[in-house]
């Protein structure tokens, strides 16, 4: 198989993963009385532990000098709790109060929250590129939330509010971690942050009643776990191995998509055109923050 045609695939299959685990989370919402926590605990977990064997053998050693690092201990924690815990369980509770689609697709606003970190806190002025992309998110939140009318919500509060904390915790899970993947590979920091994250919430499973659920619901779990998590980030993570960063992150862009025709196809979920509409402007921008267009520009200026 072609290098780049196989980071493609992979690339492609890692975010379709994560659309279809959204969907599966929105099914178990409507059908079981399952919460938020508990399911973000046991998917912790669960992957969490998956995760740290296979570092263990990929990269010996690397997870105990991990966790011997006091110097890493400032990072790892917030990194856990905030990024990947956070992130997660946020997320999760987006879906719970609509749908996998506009859950996911209020997460691709994180690089919204990146361009503010930078700002905000680095002193870093945005580029003209950024600059638009954030102009295009907000016209396309706009539509998502108004559904074209401005003088009411189409969504509610409850969504509105857990989705945005979705793309903050989602955004920190790309900013605190920087100077923690400059020293240790991704696959035993993520196995070990929600090994830690999956631990601290662990009293939800001990003592909060378990919900009663089906062979087919467990199914479902264990594919969230396994498929839609474990396999996501692996895919993701090996494509970068054969395409550049930047088209890694425009085929993100697979994760709403799967997300929403699943949603829609299967489970009913409805969605207005201005809400697609927004949807599209939001994805638009994500993919417009993952492009090099600068150096691109630059390049044809030398060229010229």
């Amino acid at each position: 198989m072609n290098v780049r045609y196989r980071g493609i695939v992979l690339a492609i299959s890692g975010a379709s993963f994560w659309g279809t685990s959204g969907v599966a989370v929105q099914y178990l919402y409507l059908h079981t009385t399952i919460t938020s926590a508990w399911l973000v605990d046991l998917r912790l977990i669960g992957t969490g532990l998956l995760l740290t064997i296979w570092a263990h053998y990929l990269y010996y050693g690397e997870i105990k000098a991990l966790l011997s690092d006091k110097h890493t201990w400032p990072s790892l924690l917030p990194f856990s709790i905030i990024g990947v815990g956070g992130s997660q369980f946020t997320y999760f509770m987006a879906v719970q109060y609509s749908n996998a689609s506009t859950a996911t697709v209020i997460q691709f606003l994180s690089p919204l929250f990146i361009i503010m970190y930078m700002l905000l806190i680095k002193h870093i002025l945005p580029k003209r590129i950024e600059i638009i992309s954030v102009f295009v998110a907000i016209i396309g939140t706009i539509f998502l939330v108004t559904n074209g009318h401005l003088d009411h919500l189409s969504l509610s509060m409850q969504t509105l509010v857990w989705g945005l904390l979705a793309a903050f915790c989602t955004a920190m899970e790309v900013v605190i971690p920087t100077q923690l993947m400059q020293r240790y590979q991704t696959i035993p920091i993520i196995g070990v942050s929600m090994s830690l994250c999956g631990v601290c919430l662990s009293p939800v499973l001990l003592f909060i009643p378990w919900p009663p659920l089906t062979l087919f619901d467990w199914g479902l779990i264990v594919y969230i776990i396994i498929g839609g998590t474990l396999f996501a980030y692996l895919f993701f993570l090996a494509s970068i191995r054969y395409i550049s960063a930047s088209t890694t992150g425009m085929l993100g862009a697979f994760e709403p998509l799967v997300a929403t025709i699943l949603s829609v196809a299967l489970l009913g979920t409805h969605l207005g055109i201005f809400a697609l509409i927004g949807g599209t402007l939001i994805i638009v921008a994500a993919i417009i923050q993952s492009l090099p267009i600068e150096k691109i520009i630059k390049a044809h200026k030398k060229a010229s």
